[in-house]
């Protein structure tokens, strides 16, 4: 924040809080927004290399089934934010395997949250 308050010439002595400063330089805080949108860059490339983290990612890995609800996985999270429910896993990980597609698909679900 301190680089907006030099910027646009606030004094701390004027008692300004941080969103007002904000609000100033017209802009907004967006580290939720960058989080996500490298999160879709990350998964997009684990699903294109088809490593062990590919098999983790998907739940193929054996195991044992713990009892009760099943927990959010990582890839639902991200459909959810996406606004990709009406796409399921499968289809979510098959549009990753086409970069393009992807490409497009998080610069839109990015733009849409503020980023």
């Amino acid at each position: 924040m301190w680089f907006f308050r030099r910027i646009l010439k606030v004094s701390w002595k004027d008692k300004k809080t941080n969103d007002e400063v904000l609000d100033m330089a017209n802009t907004g805080r967006s580290l939720y927004s960058t989080i996500r949108r490298r999160q879709m860059k990350f998964t997009g490339h684990i699903y294109r290399a088809r490593g062990i983290e590919h098999l983790a990612m998907t739940g193929k890995i054996n195991g044992k089934k713990s009892r009760g609800r099943q927990r959010t996985t990582y890839v639902d999270s991200l459909n959810t934010w996406a606004n990709l429910e009406q796409h399921t896993r499968s289809q979510f990980m098959r549009s990753s395997c086409e970069c393009q597609i992807w490409k497009t698909m998080t610069v839109n679900a990015c733009s849409r949250h503020g980023t």
